[in-house]
């Protein structure tokens, strides 16, 4: 299982045993780079911790911890959870600030914790026959174990069908759950049996928006908090990058961050050719704020290339839409250890076109239920509330605040944050998301829905806006009103071209003669679902089952089709 993760943390493994319970951790090393990798413990040895994440707050908490008598063995961020543990109990994580997963082993009793929304992935399976409970920061470690047999699960392929996206805590492989964000988990062991606790709410992500809250106030304060968001993202002990499109989210992060560095700040951006919007803007924006700007120009043997490891890196079935972050993330890993990035910001501000057109979206979403009729599987309960949410909205101000709350939710989770830690981590990189810092999203969701979206306008990121052009300038005027295009932006010839790969090689029926077929929009949608199936129902998430991409697409030919799923 150990192994199955050592690219999330290339600089060293430890293990630790204790009779039936076992602890590993591939380590990263971002603060203390000295230190470690064994799972940590306290003074006493009593506890031990394996963690993976950033908490930005540990300094305070080391003071704290310290004056009451706590004594510290290393300089980790993670060293603090150990002693905070020993204070508070599971109710530790009210006091972390950051992006984490951890599990703390004390005596039979084990916790898991996942940070609030969910930007770092934590796995989990109970397998009663064999009496074992296992978890890990990516699916494939617990595909290592020869006790779960992995089938395809049919009711997130069709809560898949409509949305888009697994929901709540299930996965694509029956048995493997995600614990969900902002929530704790406890195990017990009692002699040879567990007991598996229901997982716990420590955080809700709805909040009460202040109404009365003047607009120039709340420019003020986020303006204040976005500071200290960057200084916090900003701490470690190696050198901290960032990814820079050329929009605003990462223009923004651009900006604040250089100001605090005393050298050019190393930014990164990928395309699928030299005139690509994102390469072309992120240039000129990179020259106007100074940083060091690296360019990477994607070529398609190297994207073709590339698909098998990239599915088996997402753990779920692909469009493929995130493959230029995945081979961005491999340029900035082969030079950095951790990056800025802009995730987060349009869910947070309301970025996307959903907000101000909600015909588009509900259509999107409603012109898919023949699919999902002829599959035979309803929607989930969770995935039926999501729905529900969104289209029975009466008011244009039901539904802005219906589509806030969900795409802060499962969408964001299971469409981007997955994504954005998986495709680095794959690299031996850290990537951070100030946007979502627990300061800041406190701050912003506490603001009235007018301050980040002006339906009546068109103008989504209201305030971001406002505050990137009061604080930088007109000469930031193209960057503020710039359209969003994204990081899929940079690859869509790549897709495209692949699309047409995938017609000249794929059979004319190829997807009428897959029983899942009618659930796909294109060959390359079927085709990577297929890619999936083998990595992951046969493969143990080994990439190599795929093998090159243009044989495999004619190993497709002639093959019955069937799903997996039995």
């Amino acid at each position: 299982m150990l192994q199955a993760l050592e690219h999330r943390g290339p600089d060293a493994r430890g293990l630790w045993s204790n009779g039936p319970a076992q602890l590993g951790v591939a380590r990263l090393a971002i603060v203390d780079p000295a230190a470690t990798a064994s799972p940590l413990t306290n003074e006493a040895g009593t506890l031990r911790l394996a963690f993976n994440g950033e908490i930005y707050n540990h300094r305070e908490l080391r003071v704290e911890l310290e004056r009451r008598g706590h004594s510290f063995a290393t300089r980790t961020d993670s060293e603090v959870i150990v002693h905070l543990y020993e204070e508070e109990g599971a109710a530790c994580v009210h006091r972390l600030r950051g992006m984490f997963a951890f599990a703390i082993l004390d005596g039979d009793q084990l916790l898991l914790a996942r940070d609030r929304l969910g930007i770092k992935p934590l796995y989990y399976s109970v397998i009663e026959p064999s009496g074992l409970f296992l978890f890990g920061s990516e699916i494939k470690a617990l595909l290592r174990c020869d006790s779960l047999d992995p089938r395809l699960d049919m009711q997130s392929f069709a809560d898949r069908v409509i949305l888009g996206h697994a929901v709540s805590t299930r996965t694509y492989i029956e048995g493997i759950d995600s614990l969900a964000p902002g929530h704790t988990l406890t195990v017990w062991r009692n002699s040879d049996t567990l007991r598996v606790e229901s997982p716990t709410r420590y955080f809700d992500p709805r909040s009460l928006r202040d109404e009365e809250l003047a607009y120039e106030n709340a420019e003020l304060q986020l303006e204040e908090v976005f500071e200290d968001v960057i200084d916090r993202h900003l701490d470690a002990d190696v050198e901290v990058g960032v990814a820079l499109s050329g929009g605003l989210d990462s223009t923004m992060l651009a900006l604040l961050a250089q100001a605090r560095c005393d050298r050019p700040l190393q930014s990164f951006a990928v395309g699928d050719f030299e005139g690509n919007p994102d390469v072309r803007m992120s240039a000129q924006v990179a020259s106007m704020i100074g940083t060091s700007h690296h360019t990477s120009v994607i070529a398609f043997d190297e994207y073709l290339a590339s698909i098998p490891r990239f599915v088996a890196t997402e753990e779920q079935p692909s469009s493929l839409i995130g493959m230029p972050f995945y081979l961005l993330s491999q340029r900035i890993g082969e030079s950095l250890k951790a990056c800025l990035c802009g995730e987060g910001a349009d869910e947070l501000f309301g970025g996307y076109s959903d907000y101000v057109h909600r015909e588009l979206k509900v259509s999107s979403l409603t012109r898919r239920l023949p699919a999902l009729e002829r599959l035979g599987i309803g929607l989930s309960h969770e995935a039926a509330e999501l729905l529900g949410r969104l289209t029975s909205a009466q008011s244009p101000e039901e539904y802005l605040d219906a589509i806030f709350e969900v795409n802060l939710g499962d969408p964001l989770e299971r469409l981007h944050l997955d994504g954005v830690d998986k495709n680095a981590m794959a690299h031996g990189l850290e990537m951070r998301v100030p946007y979502l810092d627990d300061r800041l999203y406190d701050l912003v969701a506490s603001f009235p829905l007018r301050f980040r979206v002006r339906p009546e306008l068109g103008i989504r990121k209201y305030v971001l806006r406002r505050l990137c052009l009061r604080r930088f300038g007109e000469k930031f005027l193209d960057v503020i009103l710039r359209e969003k295009v994204g990081v899929p932006s940079a690859g869509l010839g790549l897709v495209r071209r692949f699309d047409r790969l995938c017609d000249q090689e794929l059979a004319d029926d190829y997807l009428d003669r897959h029983e899942l077929g009618y659930c796909f929009a294109t060959k390359r949608h079927l085709l990577t679902f297929e890619m999936f199936q083998d990595i992951f129902l046969s493969g143990a998430g080994d990439p190599a089952v795929v093998g090159n991409v243009l044989e495999y697409m004619q190993s497709r030919a002639g093959v019955p089709a069937t799903s997996g799923a039995a």
